[in-house]
């Protein structure tokens, strides 16, 4: 089955009884990537002119593997809600959880103050305003985290032989790293709510990528003498629900 879609084209593959959807999207690549992401979606990319029956058919092929994902991602539902910027709710920072509290103040500004987040603003009410401060808070402290972790990473091994690549934070929906051709990491802000050890872990992981450019037994064999304990941060990066 094939609709349409202003992302890309949305394809459908069989496993047993079940009917998995996926999103087809094409880019200037040499191989097809498949991602299952925690929300249980599944997103491919496919080079630029692959035929889409050759697409699918390779998709089938690794179907046990994407039923097996979604399966691990099941544990971890509902998601978290959409958050409302309202007293009391619980925002993420580093892996632990703050309460947000709101104060009247007539300058904007966020703090974080044992376990709360104190949001300074003059309209306890203006959820947006409470939304833009935060948003900022956590890019400006990714941005110094983030570039800490690089070092870090770049300094615990002698295996990546790779000059310090710049970072570009963003926020990503599907994503929580990429690199790209010309040797930059891409990371979403959101990377900053997770425990340092993730946030190394896909530091790490782009840093291998941009020796070796796919997910090949090679990729892994260095990733694992880079930081051997990848696959648990892996997993505690999984099941961290934002």
């Amino acid at each position: 089955m094939t609709t349409k879609n202003r992302n890309g084209q949305t394809h459908e593959i069989t496993f047993g009884k079940q009917r998995i959807p996926f999103e087809v999207q094409f880019r200037d690549r040499k191989r097809l990537a498949i991602s299952v992401h925690p929300d249980r979606s599944v997103t491919v990319l496919a080079p630029e002119g692959r035929d889409i029956t050759e697409v699918v058919n390779r998709v089938q092929k690794r179907a046990g593997w994407i039923a097996r994902q979604r399966a691990h991602f099941e544990k971890f539902q509902p998601l978290t809600p959409s958050r409302r910027f309202v007293p009391g709710e619980t925002h993420l920072y580093l892996g632990r959880q703050y309460r947000l509290k709101l104060i009247e103040d007539e300058s904007a500004s966020v703090k974080l103050v044992g376990r709360f987040f104190r949001v300074h603003l003059p309209d306890r009410d203006d959820t947006e305003k409470v939304r833009r401060l935060l948003d900022a808070w956590y890019r400006h402290h990714a941005k110094d985290i983030f570039a800490r972790r690089l070092d870090f990473c770049l300094d615990s091994t002698r295996s990546l032989a790779v000059s310090t690549p710049e970072i570009i934070i963003r926020q990503m929906k599907k994503r929580w790293g990429s690199c790209t051709k010309s040797g930059r990491i891409l990371l979403n802000t959101e990377l900053v709510k997770t425990p340092l050890y993730c946030i190394e872990y896909v530091i790490m992981h782009e840093l291998c990528h941009l020796q070796i450019h796919n997910h090949s037994r090679d990729f892994y064999r260095l990733l694992t003498r880079c930081m051997p304990d990848w696959e648990q941060r892996k997993l505690r990066l999984e099941a961290f629900v934002l």
